[in-house]
């Protein structure tokens, strides 16, 4: 009795930890760049990413209609991409706060369907301070 328990107990848990390793993987999306997502879009259409910029100076436009719709340019390292975004923004969302989109690329736009914005006071380093480490080197 105490053997075919043990058996039953073995097959559940590997069932188990296969179910959550294929779980967990499908749901992590790629953090990319905004160069590799420009230079290589043909591999990629359809496809969810994660990228991390600044919001650039001067350029988040809500649309006059749907206030709920923003666009924006995302600056990571001088390169630039257009962000459209149709839902409410966090509360620390403006020109030059650290974000992080997830959403699809068309190869001009990417339309975020998830933005998050960062805090420096809770996180170590800044995309600011590393792209002005950067220049000096």
């Amino acid at each position: 009795m105490n053997k075919k328990f043990s058996i039953v107990i073995i097959v559940f848990s590997l069932l188990l930890i296969i179910w959550l390793g294929m779980g967990v993987g499908s749901n992590e999306l790629p953090y990319v760049t905004i160069d590799e997502l420009s230079e290589d879009y043909s591999d990629k259409p359809g496809k969810r990413f994660r990228i991390g910029g600044i919001v650039y100076e001067g350029s988040v436009i809500v649309d006059e209609k749907d206030p709920l719709l923003i666009n924006f340019i995302l600056e990571q390292e001088k390169k630039f991409m257009k962000v459209s975004y149709h839902q409410i923004t966090p509360d620390m969302f403006k020109d030059g706060s650290e974000v992080i989109v997830e959403g699809i690329y068309d190869g001009e736009i990417f339309f975020a369907d998830n933005l998050m914005t960062k805090c420096a006071s809770k996180y170590e380093g800044d995309l600011r301070d590393a792209a002005q480490s950067s220049e000096k080197i």
